[in-house]
């Protein structure tokens, strides 16, 4: 059978092995370059496909014309893929006449995503194991063809689990892959209800928390030992590597040293003794010559660096904080120590208590009109965030030109300022950049940006964005602008607008059903709602955008991020009925009218001549996955159920209905 694999690691070479040595003709072999961070530890799969005489290829992207050409050209039946670390789109997958396949280590459907060998670690698993799965736009969610079960022990690191899952992987395609040969592989539809996700991980994820209980320090410990990037901790300045704890007697405060020959230190609950361990700088040893070498003794504290090894605070100007991302998002910065936010913008009714916070810097002004300010504070401030911008439909309709100065021209002073004084950009693009693109996925590099004919005027706020991107890139490339590119699709939950704005038209469309709840007016489905949109909550999505902001490492440079959630594709229709139903669930139900039921409208009638739409927007979340180690897991019901809830609750305290008799816990959405 003509057989395209697609590998990477230590798992994908034994896995490509075994799979010729079952006799499969592999026509081609597609691999990563090796990652010069992650060192060679790991066996090559391109040097064992030389070894074989197989051509081996490296895309940067395999759903590229040139490559997708390139594979019909093999005249391939089968797909296998281990390990290979990128979504396998539909136009690939479709060349495959005997189906695709992939190999996941873990046993499906539990451990979906990345990393399943050192979460099943960190989570203190005893079980785990390999599946051979149909491939399907959801990642590790087709019918399971084999599985084999891999027991972990005790004494298991990540490196040794990773050998014995790959043994087991091998054995399990030896079982699996003549049934496929023969036409007569089983098909077991995976049980959604015991599904999970599981996002990437990071180096920094390493960093102990003494707070934790003995057993979970260990077990991060193990993890992420050696070849992996290792758990650490700070004693005082200086970083401490630890490769190896076993579980130990005594108590104390956390990250307190009960012992420092051996070295003993207390958890949250228990106490771990280090076996091996690196101070920064120094040679990889035992924990207590280790402590020696620090000067550790007892009642010495582990923990987060001291004072002097903290950085310098990083200032973050924010123009636009009071909307629906500036207000999440500078909670979101202040809850990490080291930081400051400068921002201004017309109204301050989302900040909250955000006022107080004496990490906060607030000016109520406009961008426009107080120009001075904002040059003052780009040379103060070290990342600057422009957010100002009208985003609401029928303001492109309506006014068109105002949408071009503010979205445009007067951004582009703010972007100077950043070029001219050397400072960092995290700008905001919008998923609306892809316009009328008929791409699957919205690729953040490679899709084309589509807009419609000159007449349709709500294509100007996309395309002033999309001038902006490219200029932004540019100035990047010619200049040494430091910068980096967001694109929010469909956030939504609290503050995303207020119902005044809806009242006029100029909100979002969650926004704009809700207050026909309120009021008790038919909810208009805009031609049908039929459009289809990915939903994505703000509390994954301001996640993403902090790391955006962090730029741990420099992951972010350069960068251009779809922060979206491509599990979450709806209906604008579908969401009213979500809406529907999370209003008439909740508390403060009694307070409003009857429900007023659907209208179908025109756009045209709705917006105004000038408008068009588009059936889908689906992300591809590739950056963001592999650059940021994010993957957003809260559903569309989530948010929608907080969505709605706040805004119920601002109209009940706004009209004295009494909010508190409904409150609900306000747990964010996402924790468990």
């Amino acid at each position: 059978m003509r057989t395209v694999v697609l590998a990477y690691h230590e798992i994908g070479a034994q896995a490509l092995e075994a799979t010729i040595r079952n006799g499969m003709e592999v026509v081609a072999v597609f691999t990563h370059r090796d990652d010069p961070k992650e060192g060679s530890w790991f066996a090559s799969v391109a040097r064992v496909a030389a070894e074989h005489g197989i051509p081996v290829f490296a895309p940067e992207k395999l759903d590229h014309p040139i490559w997708v050409e390139k594979i019909r050209e093999l005249k391939p039946e089968l797909l296998l893929s281990f390990h290979y670390r990128n979504m396998v789109g539909a136009k690939v997958r479709e060349l495959f006449p005997a189906g695709c396949l992939n190999l996941h280590s873990a046993m499906l459907p539990r451990y979906r995503g990345r990393c399943p060998i050192n979460w099943v670690l960190v989570k203190g698993e005893t079980e785990t194991g390999v599946t051979v799965h149909h491939m399907v736009d959801k990642a590790d969610a087709g019918d399971v063809v084999g599985q084999k079960r891999v027991e972990i022990k005790a004494d298991d690191d990540a490196w040794t689990l990773t050998k014995r899952v790959a043994a087991a992987s091998a054995e399990l395609l030896g079982e699996v892959l003549p049934k496929v040969k023969a036409g007569n592989a089983p098909r077991t539809p995976q049980d959604e209800s015991k599904a999970f996700t599981m996002g990437g991980r990071r180096p920094e994820d390493g960093q102990i928390d003494w707070t934790k209980p003995a057993d979970e320090v260990h077990n991060l410990v193990r993890a992420v030992a050696h070849p992996w990037p290792g758990a650490f901790t700070h004693a005082g300045a200086r970083k401490l590597m630890v490769w190896k704890t076993r579980g130990a007697q005594g108590s104390g405060r956390p990250g307190e040293i009960l012992s420092s020959d051996p070295l003993v230190v207390a958890c949250g609950t228990g106490a771990v003794e280090v076996l091996e361990a690196q101070p920064a700088d120094g040679v990889w040893s035992t924990g207590a010559q280790a402590a020696r070498e620090l000067n550790l003794l007892p009642r010495m504290k582990l923990g987060s660096p001291g004072a002097s090894a903290k950085k310098r605070t990083t200032k973050v100007l924010i123009l636009g904080v009071n909307g629906f991302i500036g207000s999440h998002l500078s909670e979101r910065i202040l809850r990490e120590e080291g930081y400051e936010v400068y921002g201004m913008d017309l109204h301050k009714d989302n900040l909250g208590a955000l006022l107080d916070n004496p990490g906060f810097h607030f000016v109520e002004g406009d961008i426009s009109i107080n120009r001075e300010w904002v040059e003052f504070h780009v040379r103060k401030c070290d990342v600057i965030l422009p957010l100002v911008a009208i985003a609401t439909p029928i303001e492109y309709v309506r006014n068109p030109l105002r949408v071009f100065e503010l979205d445009f021209e007067e951004n582009l002073r703010v972007v100077r300022d950043c070029v001219r004084y050397g400072k960092r950009l995290v700008f905001p693009s919008t998923s609306e950049v892809y316009g009328m693109c008929t791409d699957e996925r919205f690729d953040e590099d490679t899709s084309p940006c589509v807009t419609g004919p000159i007449n349709r005027q709500r294509w100007i706020y996309s395309t002033s964005k999309q001038l902006m991107d490219r200029v932004i890139w540019a100035y990047g490339a010619q200049r040494g602008l430091k910068f980096s590119l967001f694109r929010p699709f469909n956030w939504i939950g609290p503050r995303l607008d207020s119902l005044d704005s809806a009242r006029i038209g100029s909100s979002r469309a969650i926004t704009q059903l809700i207050l026909n709840l309120v009021e008790g007016t038919p909810i208009l489905l805009v031609d049908g709602g039929k459009q289809r949109r990915c939903f994505t909550d703000v509390d994954e999505g301001i996640e993403a955008l902090w790391r955006v902001v962090a730029n741990e490492g420099g992951a972010a440079e350069g960068g251009i991020f779809n922060i979206g959630n491509p599990e979450n594709e709806a209906s604008i229709q579908e969401l009213a009925e979500m809406v529907v139903a999370a209003f008439e669930r909740h508390p403060l139900r009694a307070h409003f009218p009857p429900f007023a039921g659907y209208q179908v409208i025109e756009s045209a009638r709705y917006y105004g001549k000038g408008y068009e739409d588009v059936q889908h927007r689906k992300p591809s979340i590739r950056n963001a996955q592999r650059q940021l180690g994010w993957t957003p897991t809260i559903t569309t019901r989530e948010s929608v159920e907080r969505t709605v809830d706040w805004f119920l609750q601002q109209h009940a305290r706004d009209h004295g209905l009494s909010p508190a008799a409904g409150q609900r816990a306000r747990t964010p959405a996402g924790t468990p």
